[in-house]
């Protein structure tokens, strides 16, 4: 697997809400009703290009250097990074058309491509784990994106100042993101302990038992 990472240049939508294009894939822009939303659809839309690109068989663009991307005025920039496979190369094979067509059908159930299906399968068959990361530490997952928000909100403090509703949008979503996290530990730290407090009380019934032993039947 590869990360890319690419600028996308976030602004004000006229009808509400924020969008977003990126210098490196011309013409590709996303929208979304809050920062939150937009974050999500730009990554989503970056790997949904990406997979287009290598279908056609084109090359993937060379991601721009933040520091190389003219910026603006009321325009943020920030980073999406993407994790993909290793770059495409096209390829001619022939396989049976009533094969070719159930390979459609379940990659378009899987919401894939036909290539990245045909790809997943070759790994498969060559015995590699298809989403390894899938049980990645909570922890680490959280810290990180608290980290990518604290970034960016100080970027969006700096282009448009602390009083800006662009600002003001990310605040409000960072103190919701952080008030959840906080309560799945709490909820979490909860449960370990009702865990060891029912342990615990298993540990005294059985010695009870051993220091008070029931009388034999006669």
């Amino acid at each position: 697997m590869t990360t890319l990472v690419f600028v996308a240049l976030a602004r004000s939508a006229p009808a509400g809400g924020y969008s977003a294009s990126f210098p490196d894939l011309t013409g590709l822009t996303v929208e979304g009703a809050d920062i939150a939303a937009l974050v999500v659809a730009a990554r989503e839309t970056v790997l949904k290009e990406l997979q287009r690109l290598a279908d056609d068989g084109h090359d993937w663009p060379k991601p721009t250097a933040l520091e190389a991307v003219t910026v603006e005025a009321g325009v943020v920039p920030f980073l999406v990074d993407v994790s993909v496979e290793d770059t495409p190369v096209r390829v001619n094979i022939s396989i049976g058309e009533r094969l070719l067509k159930r390979i459609d059908q379940a990659a378009e159930t899987r919401g894939m491509s036909r290539s990245g299906f045909i790809a997943a399968a070759a790994r498969t068959a060559l015995g590699e784990k298809i989403g390894a990361g899938a049980g990645a530490d909570f922890d680490a997952i959280a810290r990180k994106l608290q980290d990518e928000w604290s970034v960016l909100g100080r970027k969006i403090t700096d282009s448009l100042g602390p009083d800006s509703a662009f600002n003001r949008s990310v605040n409000e979503f960072d103190a919701k993101l952080t008030e959840t996290i906080r309560k799945t530990a709490d909820n979490i730290s909860a449960a370990m302990a009702r865990r060891k407090e029912t342990e615990a009380r298993k540990d005294e019934a059985a010695k009870d038992e051993k220091s008070h032993p029931a009388d034999a039947a006669i």
